[in-house]
């Protein structure tokens, strides 16, 4: 086998806009990543959107949270249609998030107060943050942009804290219908399958249950963390890398000490 097909590796997530980390991150080092989309997301209402978010409720709270990259590129596409001086308010606002992945995305649509970050690898530990810098002064009122399905991790450790939280759902996903032919057409000769989420996978998980694996060519199963891969130990599917933490870097050291030992 050549060591271009070696090196392919089949990324199971929606390639982020405008750059993904995992593509440049692999790219990077000698990969060839594919995406695999799972899932459909889109606006709920983008018109509404962009009226809430040029709004008085939404200008004058100065604290958001943001969680997903998916509720950041629906964020990005309304602030498109506002005038210079709306975004300039927006961007200055307080953002709060979770891992590094949707920090950078959001430093380069132009935030620059962005909390929780690389020191919030789940939304418990942002609670945590959020909730602390409260009790030291900040601001009580803050508005979760989110998906129509969320964990609900957030809300309920904020308002058990007595923070006035206000859910504006800006986003809604789908499983798509072409996630079996996509695999089947982008997996011969792959040596990494990367799971990032059980939503949407069931198709892959059964192909790769019926597959024939070599042990020294693959394909080799690596998850973004221990939820996804209690979910895929629950299939059966053997496991041979797990990101320490949910980036891309730390995919790739995991990816790689995986392929070093053997």
């Amino acid at each position: 086998m050549s060591s271009e097909v070696n090196r392919r590796i089949l990324l199971l997530k929606n390639k982020t806009t405008p750059r993904d980390p995992y593509h440049d991150v692999f790219t990077d080092a000698g990969f060839e990543p594919t995406f695999i989309p799972l899932l459909k997301h889109g606006h709920v209402d983008r018109e509404k959107s962009i009226e809430y978010f040029t709004g008085e409720e939404f200008l004058s709270i100065p604290v958001f949270i943001i969680t997903s990259q998916r509720a950041v590129e629906c964020l990005n596409e309304c602030l498109e249609h506002v005038s210079s001086e709306i975004k300039t308010v927006i961007h200055e606002k307080t953002v709060y998030t979770v891992g590094p992945a949707t920090t950078e995305v959001l430093r380069e649509a132009g935030f620059t107060n962005i909390k929780g970050g690389s020191d919030a690898g789940n939304g418990s530990v942002l609670s945590d943050i959020i909730i602390k810098d409260v009790q030291e002064g900040g601001p009580s009122k803050m508005i979760f942009l989110t998906g129509e399905i969320r964990k609900d991790i957030i809300p309920r450790k904020l308002k058990q804290a007595k923070i006035d939280l206000i859910e504006k759902v800006i986003y809604k996903t789908e499983p798509r219908d072409d996630i079996v032919s996509n695999f089947h057409s982008s997996s011969k000769d792959v040596r990494w399958v990367v799971f990032f989420s059980p939503q949407g996978t069931v198709p892959i998980v059964e192909h790769l249950q019926g597959a024939e694996r070599s042990s020294a060519m693959g394909p080799f199963v690596a998850s973004i963390g221990p939820t996804t891969e209690e979910y895929l130990q629950s299939y059966s599917i053997g496991i041979d890398a797990v990101a320490s933490k949910p980036e891309a870097k730390s995919l790739l050291a995991a990816i790689t000490a995986y392929e070093h030992q053997n």
